[in-house]
């Protein structure tokens, strides 16, 4: 029973707090060249992959970061409901 009712709480609560936006990152794509002319050129297009890379990489960490963080926020809400109702409703 307790937990249907927080199953029902958190989802009138969720959509309403939620992002109101959706994150993207501001990683920007290397072009590849239809033909390199220049050992440098090379060098250079590998330098842009690595770090279009990183930066992908990283924002994947941030958002990942953001779920815990959610998450945890969430439990710590179910926990003190649970103890709400195991102190003054049981």
């Amino acid at each position: 029973m307790r937990l249907l009712l927080l199953v029902f709480f958190i989802g009138i609560i969720s959509p309403a707090s939620a992002d109101i936006f959706t994150p993207y990152h501001s990683c920007s794509k290397p072009y590849r060249p239809y033909v390199f002319n220049h050992q440098y050129e090379i060098d250079s297009f590998k330098h842009e992959v690595e770090t279009y890379k990183q930066c992908i990489n990283d924002f994947v960490e941030e958002q990942n970061n953001a779920v815990r963080k959610h998450q945890n926020a969430a439990k710590e809400a179910i926990d003190e409901w649970n103890g709400y109702v195991n102190r003054k409703l049981n």
